[in-house]
């Protein structure tokens, strides 16, 4: 069973240029909460029956709006007011010391890693110093460019989508690159 399944947890939000993460509810969270409070339970002699939502037109008008403030919002730190980078409920943050952990965090965080799964299999590799972060983003280059490569073969007439999956890896080699440039590593 999913660890996620049976209990709310609150996703971590992060500050990279204060280097602290907080603890935010998620969306889906939030308006679960208000969605039980509007239930109307009926007794049905000793226990309680749940008969559904009792929502007047004003009200769903009113709970669309809330709906998509809460899933459009910006959370920001609460010391800097930076937008805060949502990286999921596995993400544990380094040290606020640890200024060399956090720069491999906001990279890999710029490529497009985050720590959100169902709590089932952990984080994953996070790797610890720059000569491991250096391994991996190569590691993970040759593994996308190896994507592209299958995908071009694939025939259009079998693959549909084709153009947009080769747009995927291509973005994607193009974040992996930047952060090894960034990070001034050499290009296997």
């Amino acid at each position: 069973m999913c660890r996620y399944a049976a209990k709310t947890y609150k996703s971590h939000y992060v500050c990279f240029k204060c280097r602290k993460s907080f603890k935010q509810p998620d969306s889906a969270d939030i308006l679960r909460r208000i969605e039980k409070e509007k239930i109307y339970h009926e007794p049905d002699g000793k226990s309680i029956r749940k008969i559904g939502y009792v929502f007047t037109k004003a009200e769903t008008k009113e709970f669309q709006k809330i709906v998509s403030e809460i899933e459009n919002r910006t959370i920001k730190c609460p010391e800097c007011t930076s937008v805060m980078a949502d990286l999921g409920k596995d993400f544990k943050a380094p040290k606020k010391t640890a200024v060399k952990e956090w720069k491999i965090i906001e990279s890999l965080f710029k490529t497009g890693k985050c720590f959100h799964s169902c709590g089932c299999d952990g984080i994953g590799y996070i790797p610890k110093n720059p000569k491991d972060y250096e391994t991996y983003l190569n590691t993970i280059l040759k593994t996308y460019q190896e994507y592209l490569v299958a995908c071009q073969k694939i025939p259009l007439e079998e693959c549909p989508e084709k153009i947009e999956e080769i747009k995927y890896w291509s973005g994607n080699i193009q974040k992996i690159k930047t952060e090894i440039i960034n990070n001034s590593f050499e290009i296997m």
